[in-house]
């Protein structure tokens, strides 16, 4: 393994020492140490959950340390806010595009400047300023179109284009940036950098994409388990050395939870084959058995999402089969899904999942009201011992089942979005992250859930923020690679780092390079 090595180039622009962050008890952070210097791209990388999201907030001024010191420029800041950080010339690019829909292209790339102006707003000057600017960086987007009406890719590198030539930031921290765009705005994206960075000015790069950081950035630094690894000179670097620092020794025996592969039963619920949305996922061919996990492991944008929302009757398909019990299926809604027994655990909890105003019994027993109800009527008597049971199989730390949901923790409320489907008790389980931003409390419960009881009465098709979580739990892994399965790994094959190159799309299980 490569030993950390700081490199001094220059005058250094950002410094954090002994950052610590804590949520609720839980150690997001604790003791992180970055220095970036002028006029270098400066990689940070880590599994999901390691702390960078963190991380970046604090640099950013939008989530405040517990303790520690921030110094820009050499000299310390106290409390460090997005305003304070914008006189600091320091600006982010997040990972979901922060646009107005509803307005042009112009008025995104100067606003909010404008509307603070007490002059006469010169749209004519503004609309060929704008122009201007994006025939410098070779972006051909008309000008007077409306937000909405650009693509994913293209909104976030006009952000990108804002931050470098109408901010003119010093410090440029892109959050992931280069996961939304296409491969021609992707090649933009690098000639802004690099001319950025020939201007003096310097760029945060977050990327999961080993091979990106490497040929991007000058050095990178390295997060794991929320504690700082090191800062590395990317030309020391190789891409199975990187994914052994981000990944760090890890111990099989350790992470596995009781094999249960014994209780998988021989017919297949569930199968898909050459199941294709184009431009999302392509001749996805899986078989489930019932008590069986299999894991989905891949990068964002890999596709996972997409999958599992278009299993679900959320989105489309253009091509292939669904089956259930051998039966061809095709859902066109998640309602007529789970009446087929396929439920879906949705990635965004807060908007898809779970009903906020509603309480934790409401919120428990919302896919089972049959079960609960006599001619309509819902009875006290038939959903307060169900939704007590399932608090208790859950853990759910509440005062009561009446407790309304968003006065519950992230943990709780994951939780309660599990303990919902398991209610159901479905014939398969789409879990889209199903641990995602959790303490290690909540996601220890939750796996335990999942493999002690879920796979019970159910088979199981499972994403997760990290590897970890995956080799935990499944019976096999299979790896979703730009939209396509590349690979698949048995339980007595699990191997993180090995997994992590694959889903970088550098290497295949044998050992052999992509």
């Amino acid at each position: 393994m490569v030993e950390p090595q700081e490199v001094t180039r220059g005058q250094r622009v950002l410094e954090l020492h002994h950052i610590t962050k804590l949520y609720s008890g839980t150690v997001a952070l604790d003791n992180v140490e970055l220095a970036v210097e002028r006029g270098e791209v400066h990689g940070i990388i880590g599994k999901n959950g390691a702390g960078k999201s963190t991380l970046v907030g604090i640099i950013s001024g939008i989530i405040p340390p517990s303790r520690g010191e921030i110094i820009i420029n050499g000299k310390p800041v106290h409390s460090l806010t997005p305003a304070v950080a914008k006189k600091h010339s320091i600006s982010i690019i997040t990972q979901e595009p922060q646009v107005i829909e509803e307005s042009t292209v112009t008025e995104n790339l100067f606003m909010p400047k404008y509307l603070g102006s007490r002059d006469f707003i010169n749209w004519r000057f503004l609309d060929q300023k704008a122009k201007e600017i994006l025939d410098r960086v070779g972006f051909p987007v008309e000008t007077y179109l409306k937000i909405r009406d650009l693509s994913i890719s293209e909104k976030q590198l006009l952000l990108v284009i804002k931050a470098c030539y109408v901010e003119e930031a010093d410090i440029i921290i892109m959050d992931e940036v280069s996961a939304s765009l296409n491969q021609k705005d992707q090649r933009i994206l690098y000639r802004i950098i690099d001319e950025r960075i020939k201007a003096g000015k310097t760029v945060i790069f977050i990327s999961h994409h080993t091979k990106e950081l490497l040929e991007v950035c000058d050095r990178v630094s390295v997060i794991r388990d929320g504690h700082s690894v090191g800062c590395y000179d990317t030309a020391a670097l190789d891409m199975k050395s990187l994914a052994s620092l981000i990944v760090g020794e890890t111990h099989y025996d350790e992470l596995v939870l009781e094999d249960k592969s014994r209780e998988i039963g021989e017919e297949t619920i569930f199968e898909l084959r050459d199941f294709t949305a184009y431009g999302r996922f392509e001749d996805i061919n899986l078989k489930l058995r019932k008590g069986e996990i299999v894991g989905i492991a891949g990068l964002r944008g890999s596709g996972r999402t997409e999958l599992f929302k278009a299993i679900a009757g959320i989105d489309t398909h253009e091509k292939g089969e669904l089956y259930l019990h051998g039966v061809e299926k095709s859902y066109n809604s998640p309602e007529k899904a789970s009446a087929d027994g396929v439920m879906y655990l949705a990635e965004e909890r807060e908007n898809e999942g779970l009903v906020n105003i509603a309480s934790i019994k409401k919120n428990l027993t919302i896919n089972i009201l049959s079960k609960v109800s006599r001619r309509e009527v819902i009875y006290d008597r038939l959903e307060n011992p169900k939704a007590d049971e399932l608090i208790k199989t859950m853990n759910i730390k509440a005062f009561s089942r009446e407790q309304e949901i968003n006065q519950l923790s992230g943990g709780n409320k994951q939780k309660v979005l599990v303990g919902k489907i398991l209610a159901k008790a479905p014939r398969v389980c789409l879990l889209d992250e199903a641990t995602r931003g959790v303490d290690i409390e909540a996601k220890e419960s939750i796996l335990n859930t999942i493999n002690e009881e879920m796979r019970k009465t159910s088979c199981i098709l499972i994403s997760s923020p990290g590897v970890d979580d995956l080799i935990k739990i499944c019976d096999r892994i299979m790896v979703l690679y730009k939209g396509r399965i590349i690979d698949e790994f048995a339980r007595p094959e699990f191997n993180e780092e090995k997994i992590y190159r694959v889903m970088q799309g550098e290497l295949l299980k044998s050992g052999e390079v992509k």
